[in-house]
This record gives structure tokens, C-alpha cells and sequence, in this order.
């Protein structure tokens, strides 16, 4: 799982929508989110909420998780 980049990401959301689905939240492990905002297309397109806790990127909820490595789409 330590090979977690925003390509993976991108697939991963783009097949739970091509299921049916629609995405509400990306829990990413602490390792792999310093990964992916290490990477100008990833940190561009995060946002954060108005009370600047929350933070989104494409619009999904993002939740950190204590799992170093760690992607998943819900």
C-alpha cells in the first residue's frame, strides 16, 4: 500500500462512480496524505471549508486516519 500516488486516488473515485455510487468521503492514512499534498495537482485542487478544519478535494470530504498507509473511497 505504500505506493498510494493521486493516480490511484483519481481511479479509485473514478470507479466507485462508475459503479453507481457517488462519493462522500476519502479516508487517507496520515503517510500517504503528506504524500499526496506533496504533489502540486493534489494540493491545488484541495480546499478547505469556511471553519478551515475540514478539507475537500474534488468536492469529497476528506478524513484522516491514524493508518500510515491507508486509501479508501466511501
Amino acid at each position: 500500500m505504500s505506493e498510494l500516488n493521486l493516480k490511484t486516488l483519481n481511479d479509485m473515485i473514478e470507479d466507485f462512480k462508475k459503479a453507481g455510487k457517488n462519493p462522500d468521503k476519502l479516508e487517507i492514512g496520515y503517510k500517504t496524505y503528506t504524500r499526496l499534498i506533496g504533489q502540486d495537482k493534489f494540493f491545488d485542487q484541495v480546499t478547505k471549508s469556511d471553519d478551515s478544519l475540514t478539507r475537500f478535494y474534488r468536492g469529497i470530504k476528506i478524513k484522516l486516519v491514524a493508518e500510515k498507509h491507508f486509501l479508501a473511497v466511501k
